[in-house]
């Protein structure tokens, strides 16, 4: 199209309204752009307000078209005249569009020296016939100059651009494998040097440079979760030689056990109140403010210790040590103590553990609640190492085996650290920060609310909906070759998002919602389900009435009078009362040949229906 051609038809359109079926030497493509240049000046025209705006931005995948040099045009640089001859311009018509940075810089440097390679007179050798008979990728002569500039100035600016962004990138990878600290200001720093160093002096930086790095590289603000040493890092392949020795020790010693056998248990600081790191609030604002009940209980924590089986159970009580001062409970307190069936309580006078109570653990949460023999998987805190503590003689008979986490590996190599403990903190901060929110008169870090807050989530973890969950935690760490997924978790079965007010499901109640019952899917109020403790038990009656017809058939008067205590510990005296008035007894006479073997049957027995999860 002719320029010249189109800018009259728009006079003759804007001066006299030119129609597009008028006979004149002009073309019709050039007619119908100049309309559309009429139409654009007749709404300037007819609005009352425009706005005009200009964006600047660094942003490299949208850079100027002067940077970008996609077009040959060889009026915008000078040529040598030994390198000119006729045959050096393709037609216009023929011309091809090429890039420059289609060429690589040793393309580029070798194609420069071959076309200005000289004789012994000083005189180049090669016409541009040669060159392109040689180079045929390059599709004019000016080429060769282009080529020559680009070598001079170390390349394009959007070249060097892509450079800086290439060599920023690696500097940060290398950083964060070395665990180092990395914000905002340090890419921008990296990136100001080396534009300076390939003198790209127009180069800033700037926040839409970096906010656009960012994006590309998926890098975004974390918060730090695990902190190690310089040695820790320098150590890393050690580290890692470790992890696969212990997943080779593993499987060859658990091929051994069944899935309920193998066991996992750990333990998990958690502070008196938990509360939220981020909340809601107004954009702008100098200091962002939350509420607490007790700063004191923010810094202070209590112990629990759970175990799962690889089988996608929770084995035997929670065992749970609180902080007191004098490293013991006064009578007044144990006598108010809340002691629920599925809570073993213990306390020291820092809240944590002690290898004294690694031994009351196993004996009072894990023995009772395996069979003759498992396999248990711990981390490497010294208070547990003690071999005499698994020993055989120690632990009444039963084998059990142990094998040791290696030191830092267990964010990734023990399932309650990898999964289950991160779903366990959640359910109880979401306890917390409902009562903090709606301002419930009531002090969660007391003792008896630690209590029963623990016994509730455990219990709710215990549902058969969470099973999935609890092994997807031993394939998620390397110990299990079988995926569950999909799988539910805490927020998805007791938190789900809601779309409307909900109250609580309990007649005569109109409280909001606070959880939905993983066993019976009741949506509950706080009060329904934390003050009123809505717990749910194994049922009483089949467990019960299965054992003391073990013990009748075994005729051992002595027996059953052990199992009223064993069952005790587990199931609501009140049932059990009821139960044992319709159950036959055996007489006092009655003796049992081989009462440990009988207690090991009756205990696997138990924990067979357990894997149930038969309910109330």
């Amino acid at each position: 199209m002719n320029p010249a051609n189109i800018v009259d038809c728009l006079c003759d359109l804007v001066k006299n309204g030119l129609s597009l079926n008028s006979t004149t030497s002009v073309s019709q493509k050039e007619r119908e752009v100049a309309q559309h240049l009429c139409a654009t000046i007749s709404t300037f025209n007819e609005c009352k307000i425009f706005e005009y705006k200009d964006e600047i931005t660094l942003d490299v995948g949208e850079m100027s078209d002067e940077c970008e040099s996609e077009v040959f045009n060889k009026n915008d640089y000078n040529y040598d005249s030994s390198e000119a001859n006729d045959d050096g311009e393709p037609k216009e018509n023929e011309r091809i569009s090429y890039d420059i940075s289609e060429y690589s810089l040793e393309y580029m440097k070798e194609v420069v020296a071959y076309a200005d390679a000289k004789d012994s007179s000083g005189k180049r050798r090669r016409s541009w016939k040669s060159v392109h008979d040689r180079y045929k990728r390059i599709p004019a002569q000016t080429y060769v100059s282009r080529f020559r500039k680009y070598i001079e100035q170390h390349g394009t600016k959007r070249q060097k651009t892509q450079n800086i962004d290439e060599i920023v990138f690696t500097k940060f990878i290398d950083a964060r494998d070395n665990s180092l600290m990395v914000h905002d200001i340090d890419i921008q720093r990296w990136a100001l040097k080396i534009a300076k160093e390939i003198k790209l002096d127009e180069f800033h930086a700037s926040d839409g440079w970096l906010k656009n790095f960012k994006g590309r590289h998926g890098i975004v603000s974390r918060r730090v979760t695990n902190i190690v040493t310089k040695h820790e890092v320098a150590n890393h392949a050690l580290i890692e030689k470790s992890k696969e020795d212990f997943i080779k020790d593993f499987y060859v010693h658990s091929s051994h056990f069944n899935l309920s056998q193998i066991l996992n248990t750990d333990q998990v600081g958690i502070e008196k109140e938990v509360y939220s790191k981020r909340t809601l609030s107004f954009a702008g604002e100098k200091k962002t403010f939350g509420a607490v009940a007790s700063k004191n209980a923010t810094t202070h924590s209590y112990t629990v210790q759970p175990t799962i089986s690889l089988g996608g159970k929770q084995i035997g009580p929670i065992f749970l040590c609180l902080q007191e001062p004098t490293g013991k409970m006064g009578e007044t307190v144990k006598k108010n103590l809340f002691e629920p069936s599925n809570v073993i309580i213990t306390c020291s006078s820092s809240g944590k553990l002690t290898s004294s109570l690694v031994t009351y653990w196993r004996d009072n949460c894990l023995l009772p609640y395996i069979g003759k023999k498992c396999l248990l998987l711990s981390d490497s805190w010294s208070g547990q190492n003690d071999a005499s503590i698994y020993d055989k003689v120690n632990c009444k008979n039963k084998h059990l085996t142990r094998i040791q986490i290696p030191q830092k590996t267990t964010n990734e190599l023990q399932p309650l650290d990898v999964y289950y403990n991160r779903q366990m903190k959640n359910f109880i901060k979401k306890i917390y920060s409902r009562v903090n929110l709606d301002e419930i008169p009531i002090h969660m870090h007391e003792r008896n609310n630690i209590i029963k807050i623990v016994s509730l989530v455990h219990n709710q973890l215990s549902a058969p909906v969470f099973c999935k969950m609890i092994r997807y935690s031993w394939f998620a760490s390397g110990l299990s070759k079988t995926d569950p997924s999909p799988f539910y978790n805490v927020n998805e079965v007791c938190f789900p998002p809601i779309t409307s007010y909900e109250e609580c499901s309990v007649d005569d109640c109109d409280e909001a919602v606070l959880i939905t019952c993983a066993f019976c899917s009741k949506k509950l109020c706080f009060h329904d389900f934390f003050v009123d403790y809505h717990f749910h038990g194994r049922t009483a009656t089949t467990v019960l009435q299965l054992k003391l017809s073990c013990l009748v058939t075994s005729n051992s008067y002595q027996m059953f009078d052990i199992l009223k205590g064993y069952m005790s510990k587990r199931i609501n005296q009140e049932r059990i009362s009821s139960m044992l008035s319709t159950t036959t007894v055996p007489s006092e006479e009655s003796t049992c040949t081989a009462p440990q073997q009988l207690c090991i049957d009756v205990d696997d027995t138990f924990n067979d229906y357990n894997k149930e999860n038969i309910l109330d």
